[in-house]
């Protein structure tokens, strides 16, 4: 009776175990296809920015009002009139999308793109928010590295 109740328990727990890892595995593999789509977003982005297709840019973009009808885990980006550079670092006339730091929330993503060394403020920063299943701009900062 011991031995039927310690492999019931075992298999419970088998179970349970198995449950929770495919729970993280599925979280673990719905973050990396968001960040796949978040850097295929960031690709589209500076590439119709470098084209002057202003149309193309515009349909990835959504207001910044989208903030008061949704809970928003990250601060609206605000734009400096003074951009800090790291010593001795000279600004990437591209940008390295492959070496963007993305940080997600739920449907929310905050994107930081280094440009101009590794503080914040030599980045291009992007928040970014998931609807009916893309990966849409709601405000951003982009820096002009001198040429």
């Amino acid at each position: 009776m011991l031995t039927c109740r310690t492999l019931v328990a075992l298999a419970a727990a088998w179970v349970v175990s198995a449950g929770t890892a495919a729970t993280q595995q599925s979280a673990a593999s719905l973050d990396s296809a968001s960040r796949v789509q978040i850097r295929n977003a960031l690709r589209a982005f500076y590439y119709n920015r470098a084209h002057g297709d202003w149309n193309a840019l515009l349909v990835d973009m959504l207001g910044s009002k989208v903030d008061a009808n949704r809970n928003a885990p990250f601060e609206a980006i605000v734009a400096s009139d003074s951009v800090a550079h790291d010593a001795h670092v000279s600004c990437l006339p591209t940008p390295p999308i492959d070496q963007a730091v993305i940080k997600l929330r739920g449907n929310w993503a905050h994107v930081s793109v280094p440009r101009c060394g590794v503080a914040e403020s030599a980045a291009d920063q992007f928040r970014m928010i998931r609807l009916e299943g893309r990966w849409r701009f709601v405000d951003f900062r982009v820096l002009d590295p001198a040429h």
